[in-house]
C-alpha cells in the first residue's frame, strides 16, 4: 500500500497522539492471564539464580499485583507488554520476554526496518513500495522524539548494559502492537512517522505488513534479505562483515592489508568445533606473512562457552599474542558466551578491541531457563547461573574499545566498515 505523507515545514508542530481502546480480554480471558501471573510468581523466583538482586521482592510483587489488577482493562498485546517491563525490570539480559524470537506472540511489522546508526535512527530496509523511504531519518514517532520513544521502549528491553537499548529498541519500533501499548500510536493498524529527507522533512503514516521475523538464534539474522524487501546496500558491494553471516566461522586473507580477517559469528560446533577453524586461519595468516589477525565477533551473541578454552589457547599460541598485532572487533549483539570470549582474550592475550561496546559485562547472570506459561504458551526466560569473569570488584559495563568505530549511515550506504579500516590505518 502506497505511503500517505503530508509535507511540512521544517519548524513542524506535531501531532499528539494517544491510545485508542483495543480489544479488552473477556472474563474467561481474565481468568486465564491471572493463572499465567500464578505461574510467574511461583517459578521465576524458583529458577532464577537471584531474581531479586536488582529487583526487590516487594516491587515484583507489587508488579504482578498491578497487571492483575488492570486485566480487564487490557487487550492482549498490552498484557504482553506488561510482561517485558516485568522481565527488564530483573536487570539482566538473559531474562526476557522476547516478541521477536518468541512465535507464539506473532507481533506484526512496519514495512521499514530501522537502525541506530551513529548519526540518528534511520530507515535501513523497506518493502519495496516504500523504497523511497530508504536513508530517511525518523525524528518521531507519534508526537513523540525519537529520543522519547527509545526511552520509552528502553522500559521493555531485558540488558546488562546499555548497549542493549540501540540494539533491540529498533527491532520494537517496528511492533505496531508495542508502540500502542506505550502511548505512540493511536491504534494498531497505522502507525505515523516523522522523517527528514534532504532538506525536508514530512510526516508519513504506515500500517503493518505481516508478521516480524524470527530472530532466534546466536547469529545476529536481522542484516539478512527479506523477501519483498530493499536495503539501504543494496547497490553496492556487501562488506566483509556482511557476507557470510550464516557461516558459523569463515576467514579471508586480504594481502594488500597483510592481514587475516577471522569472522566467529556464533559459539557453537557445526562439523568441526571453531578453534579447529580459527588454527587454520592462524596457519593461512602466517603462510601469507600477515602482520595482523583480525577475529570479528560483532554478530556472535553466545552460544556454548565451553569451546571458547580452546579459541583462546589458539590465539595465545600464535605469533599474533603481542600489542598491534591481534585485534578483535566487538559490537552491540557481542553477548553471553561471545561476552565470556572476549574477557577471556582481554585476560590472557594482548588484543586491541575495535568497534562498539559489548552488550554484556565479566559478571552476569546467563544461561536462561524458558518458562512456558501455560494458558497463553508465551516463554518467560530467566537466568539460571551467575557468571564470574572479571575480579568482584571490576564494575565495569563493558570491554570498551580501544579504536572506536561506530556505523554511520553513509559508510553502510557504501559498502564501507569503519571497524576494518580503522584497523586498516592503524
Amino acid at each position: 500500500m502506497p505511503v500517505r505523507a503530508l509535507w511540512l515545514p521544517l519548524a513542524l508542530s506535531v501531532l499528539a497522539t494517544c491510545p485508542s481502546s483495543a480489544a479488552t480480554l473477556d472474563s474467561t480471558e481474565v481468568r486465564r492471564w491471572s493463572e499465567d501471573l500464578d505461574f510467574l510468581a511461583r517459578e521465576m523466583p524458583a529458577h532464577h539464580a537471584n531474581l531479586f538482586h536488582a529487583m526487590p521482592r516487594a516491587s515484583f510483587d507489587s508488579a504482578l499485583s498491578s497487571i492483575r489488577g488492570r486485566l480487564p482493562s487490557l487487550a492482549r498485546h498490552q498484557v504482553i507488554v506488561e510482561l517485558e517491563k516485568l522481565a527488564a525490570r530483573i536487570g539482566d539480559g538473559h531474562s526476557n520476554v522476547s516478541p521477536w524470537r518468541d512465535t507464539v506472540i506473532a507481533f506484526s511489522s512496519l514495512p521499514v526496518a530501522f537502525y541506530r546508526f551513529a548519526d540518528g535512527y534511520r530507515i535501513r530496509a523497506a518493502t519495496k513500495e516504500q523504497s523511497a523511504l530508504l536513508g530517511a531519518k525518523v525524528t518521531h514517532i507519534g508526537s513523540r522524539s525519537i529520543a522519547d520513544a527509545e526511552s520509552l521502549v528502553a522500559q521493555l528491553i531485558s540488558r546488562d548494559n546499555a548497549m542493549g537499548i540501540p540494539l533491540y529498541a529498533p527491532w520494537l519500533m517496528q511492533m505496531p502492537e508495542v508502540l500502542h501499548a506505550l502511548g505512540l500510536a493511536k491504534d494498531r493498524t497505522e502507525v505515523e512517522l516523522t522523517i527528514e529527507q534532504g532538506a525536508k522533512t514530512r510526516r508519513i503514516r504506515l500500517e503493518p505488513v505481516g508478521r516480524f521475523p524470527n530472530y532466534s538464534g546466536d547469529t545476529d539474522r536481522s542484516w539478512n534479505p527479506r523477501p519483498g524487501w530493499v536495503d539501504l546496500r543494496d547497490r553496492s558491494p556487501a562488506p566483509l562483515w556482511l557476507s557470510r553471516t550464516t557461516d558459523l566461522c569463515w576467514y579471508k586473507a586480504i594481502p594488500e592489508q597483510k592481514l587475516l580477517y577471522c569472522q566467529l559469528n556464533q559459539i557453537q560446533q557445526r562439523d568441526e568445533p571453531p578453534a579447529a577453524i580459527i588454527a587454520r586461519a592462524i596457519a593461512a595468516a602466517d603462510s601469507m606473512g600477515a602482520e595482523r589477525f583480525v577475529l570479528d565477533l560483532r554478530l556472535n551473541s553466545g552460544g556454548n562457552g565451553d569451546f571458547n578454552r580452546d579459541v583462546v589457547r589458539a590465539l595465545v599460541k600464535s605469533r599474533f599474542d603481542e600489542k598491534g598485532r591481534l585485534f578483535v572487533i566487538t559490537g552491540r549483539r557481542t553477548f553471553s558466551a561471545a561476552q565470556m570470549l572476549i574477557s577471556d582474550l582481554d585476560r590472557w592475550t594482548q588484543p586491541i578491541f575495535v568497534g562498539e561496546p559489548s552488550s554484556s559485562r565479566g559478571n552476569h547472570y546467563g544461561d536462561s531457563k524458558k518458562l512456558v506459561m501455560p494458558n497463553s504458551k508465551i516463554t518467560m526466560r530467566v537466568s539460571t547461573l551467575w557468571w564470574q569473569y572479571w575480579d568482584p570488584r571490576d564494575q565495569r559495563p563493558w570491554i570498551k574499545p580501544e579504536i572506536e568505530a561506530p556505523l554511520t549511515v553513509e559508510a553502510y550506504r557504501e559498502g564501507r566498515d569503519p571497524a576494518l579500516q580503522a584497523i586498516a590505518d592503524r
